[in-house]
Order: structure tokens, then C-alpha cells, then sequence
């Protein structure tokens, strides 16, 4: 397993810085005389879904899927109002940023990062969440094809299913923990 992390997480590094240097624009040198001002071009944005705002959560709830490049990948989903709005992907020590959950489909739960991350899952609400199997990790990025920008998503891991055994031995220590408690 760490021999697979070992691959796949500085590819997903690489993955990342290559995505951002291809995203920028090429630029030509003005041609123009000094005198009038330079006209720049914005660099391409990647289009962003609409996503729920949330600047709370109720609570948090910890999964961890097998994937097909994947063996360990972590989902932290927080939790408002008993839905799911927010996720955090753990593989190995790498974090990603905080993924909000795109509004509008119902048929599965998407969570887009500013940078580009795309996690995407079964449809899950608060009950079922650790019961219901992901899908894939995307990354977005953008390419020029014959002059034109176009959106490239770049499969990271896909075929993501619930790891039962691992999921509910990650939650068996707080179980534990409330019990002694009382």
C-alpha cells in the first residue's frame, strides 16, 4: 500500500503543477510602440459550479474508500442540518482543500475544490453517508485545442467503493470512547 502512495501521491503533486502551467496562456511580445498601452489577456479561469455556502458544520463523519489507483483514500464529510456539505480527502498525509458540495444533482453528491479537485460519490445524506459507496477523484484543468480552451478532466481515482472494514474500525475508538464515558 505505501509502495502504491508512493506513486501516486507525487504524481498527483506533479499532476497539479503541470495542470497549472498548462492552464496559463501563451503570450507574444507587443508589437505595438511603447506608447500605447499593452493589452493583456486574462489567463483562463476554470468554470466553477454553484456550491451550498456553509460556514458551520453540525458535524463530521470519517470514511475510507479502495479505489482503482487508491488503495486508501479517506473522506472526511462534514455535516449541516442533516445534510452533507463539505468534504476533505486524506490519502496518506496529503489533505486536500475543503470541497464544497455542488448544488443541483440529486443523483449523486459532487464536491468541487477552488483548485480544480472533483470528488465525487453516491448520493448519501447525514444517515447514510458511511454506507454508501464513492465514485472517482477528478482533477480540472483546462487545455488549448486549435485555439480554443476547453475543460480537461483528469481521472485521479475512479471505481471507489466503501471499505467497510477499515470505515468501521476508524469509528470504533470514538464508540468506545462515549461508552467509558457514561
Amino acid at each position: 500500500m505505501n509502495k502504491h502512495l508512493k506513486l501516486i501521491v507525487p504524481a498527483v503533486l506533479a499532476a497539479v503543477a503541470l495542470s497549472a502551467c498548462s492552464s496559463t496562456g501563451k503570450t507574444k511580445a507587443a508589437e505595438k510602440p511603447a506608447a500605447q498601452p499593452a493589452q493583456t489577456q486574462a489567463a483562463p479561469q476554470i468554470p466553477a459550479p454553484q456550491t451550498v455556502k456553509v460556514d458551520s458544520i453540525d458535524s463530521t463523519k470519517e470514511v475510507i474508500y479502495k479505489c482503482d489507483k487508491i488503495d486508501r483514500l479517506g473522506v472526511m464529510y462534514g455535516i449541516k442540518g442533516g445534510q452533507v456539505v463539505i468534504a476533505q480527502l486524506r490519502v496518506g498525509d496529503q489533505l486536500s482543500p475543503n470541497l464544497l458540495r455542488v448544488v443541483g444533482n440529486n443523483d449523486q453528491n459532487y464536491f468541487w475544490g477552488n483548485d480544480g479537485t472533483i470528488w465525487a460519490s453516491g448520493a448519501a445524506n447525514a444517515q447514510n453517508v458511511d454506507k454508501v459507496d464513492g465514485n472517482a477523484l477528478f482533477r480540472r484543468g483546462l487545455t488549448e485545442v486549435n485555439g480554443k480552451v476547453e475543460v480537461n478532466d483528469q481521472i485521479i481515482a475512479r471505481s471507489c467503493v466503501l471499505d467497510k472494514k477499515a470505515t468501521a474500525a476508524l469509528n470504533k475508538p470514538a464508540a468506545k470512547a462515549k461508552a467509558k464515558k457514561k
